[in-house]
């Protein structure tokens, strides 16, 4: 067994129905509340005859259809099942045993547990709630300084839902390049945001080469059950990526649906972007006014909430909102930092009306009880 693997846990996230009741309104997945366009069905339904057939190992013609969509290079250019697994393989090609690896705090935890996993040792830049969660450059660069083989970014950032321009962004990826540092941008939440096209890093991948950005198809799509993601990158990580990951990593299915999904639905996106604008404003502002729940102002399609007044962990919290049929983020995974923390999903506005409307009750129930503990009441909840 590796040494590594004592001291690992795997990483939590959202999106636990079927754990506990199938009718639960799930506001802990960070997905498109429009769920998967109507072609959906209709191209799977068109390619169901060949997966009797293995996959193309070299994602040929989803590759062609992501270069025209990107205006890149096919070189350039690495499909993953799922942007996680693009994260692992860049660990697995490029991070050494004592490597040090520079992530976020708080940030999506597969980057940490992936080059852990290969024995590398990860460095935490806070974003502080002082400073509205943004990245503070001089404490990355601080860490940069020291000595480091990448750089991980989450842009917008999950779970604080802040998005940093992309001048920041590449004044990173410039101090690192002149320190042959490697810079990994996940991008997995950009395209719910207006700017997300033109604030890309994927313009950039052939003005730097130490520069890598992942892109999940399964967030916009809504498609979590369909694995795949992408990356594009410089020539050279590109190449040493894909020697890292699994034969036939992308299923036919996978394949198929998702070049159909990236080819034709321009007008899909648009209406996603304008709702998630709309709603996002609008619960932020609504939960800004309830007693006991502090929000992070949203760049994406979720909100980060502080809710520490009401003297419940995040734990307790999303326990008693199962109890009611709903389905938040504890934040808890985060760091001991972050156990008073909780994330909502945007959804659809009769689900998010519902539960900003439980979300007051709660609180009032909470905070008008006058004690530190507050025992939702019993409700039976039946599991898969």
């Amino acid at each position: 067994m590796r040494r590594e693997l004592l001291r690992l846990v795997r990483p939590q996230h959202g999106g636990e129905v079927w754990k506990h009741n199938p009718t639960l309104i799930d506001f802990s997945c960070n997905l498109n509340p429009f769920g998967p366009p109507e072609e959906t069905l209709k191209i799977i339904q068109q390619n169901l005859d060949y997966i009797t057939n293995y996959p193309d190992d070299h994602c040929t013609h989803l590759k062609s259809t992501l270069s025209d969509y990107l205006d890149v290079p096919l070189g350039n250019i690495i499909v993953g099942c799922g942007s996680t697994e693009l994260i692992k393989a860049f660990a697995e090609a490029f991070v050494r045993p004592n490597d040090h690896i520079i992530v976020c705090s708080p940030t999506y935890d597969e980057y940490a547990f992936y080059c852990q996993f290969m024995g590398g040792v990860v460095d935490r830049v806070p974003l502080r709630e002082d400073k509205e969660f943004c990245l503070e450059t001089d404490s990355l660069f601080e860490l940069v300084n020291g000595g480091a083989r990448a750089v991980f970014l989450c842009n917008p950032n999950n779970p604080t839902s802040r998005f940093e321009n992309k001048n920041k962004i590449l004044e990173v990826v410039e101090e690192c390049e002149s320190r042959n540092i490697l810079v990994f941008i996940d991008e997995a939440f950009i395209d719910f945001l207006r700017e997300g096209k033109s604030s890309s890093c994927v313009s950039e991948v052939q003005n730097h080469d130490n520069l890598f950005v992942s892109r999940s198809l399964t967030k916009i799509f809504s498609i979590p059950g369909i694995r795949v993601g992408y990356g594009v990158g410089g020539e050279e990580i590109v190449k040493y990526m894909d020697k890292a990951r699994l034969s036939w990593n992308v299923g036919t299915l996978e394949q198929a649906l998702a070049c159909g999904l990236v080819g034709a639905c321009h007008s899909y996106l648009e209406r996603t972007v304008r709702f998630v604008e709309t709603e996002k404003r609008r619960i932020y502002e609504k939960l800004s006014r309830i007693m006991g729940y502090q929000p992070v102002r949203p760049d994406a399609n979720f909100i980060f909430v502080k809710i520490k007044e009401l003297g419940v962990s995040s734990t307790d919290f999303k326990n008693i909102m199962l109890t009611y049929g709903f389905l938040i983020r504890d934040c808890s995974s985060f760091g001991e930092a972050f156990s008073n923390y909780i994330r909502i999903a945007i959804k659809k506005s009769e689900q998010n009306a519902s539960l900003l409307e439980k979300l007051k009750a709660v609180s009032e129930e909470i905070l008008s009880s006058g004690r530190k503990e507050f025992e939702a009441p019993e409700r039976s909840i039946s599991k898969c």
